[in-house]
């Protein structure tokens, strides 16, 4: 027998509208803010552009969605949609953009490591954190150049005291 609470616990698709695990929608005409790419030179991890537009554009930049093109959830259990939507840059520019996106993995569950979709805290993924995953993460980040030692040396500190 499948306890209720767990069907809220996956991702789903319905009524052109993206259900993540933690809750946070993804529809028609919404507005994803993105944050910093979670790898080296500031590439994004869990989100990737499939016509041609740097990943890196959408750092501190909203994508509107326009439409959904395909979506799935693999063995695992990661959920990736893509999805087409207009990015407006920094200098105002708007253009076409089409995305694909692990969207569960880029909003990261930890309340310390950053995630490359800008989310209140209510919508960080309330699964399980894995403290030594997180450590791994950040060191990653520090040596990869994406964060620096000082902010790393903080994060690291946070992670220390939970």
């Amino acid at each position: 027998m499948l306890c209720p609470l767990s069907l809220f616990a996956q991702p789903r698709f319905g009524n052109d509208t993206l259900y993540t695990k933690s809750g946070y929608k993804i529809f028609k005409g919404h507005t994803i803010e993105f944050a910093k790419g979670l790898e080296r030179w500031g590439r994004f991890k869990h989100v990737s552009v499939k016509n041609g537009i740097l990943s890196t554009s959408l750092t501190d930049c909203p994508v509107t969605v326009k439409g959904f093109k395909k979506y799935w959830v693999t063995d695992f259990g990661t959920g990736y949609i893509v999805f087409d939507g207009y990015l407006k840059r920094k200098n105002g520019v708007i253009e076409y953009i089409v995305l694909q996106m692990a969207f569960d993995k880029a909003i990261e569950n930890s309340p310390v490591l950053p995630s490359e979709i800008k989310v209140g805290d209510e919508f960080r993924n309330k699964y399980q954190r894995d403290i030594k995953r997180e450590q791994l993460a950040l060191r990653n980040m520090f040596e990869d150049k994406v964060i620096t030692k000082a902010v790393y040396e903080e994060m690291k500190r946070k992670l220390d005291d939970r």
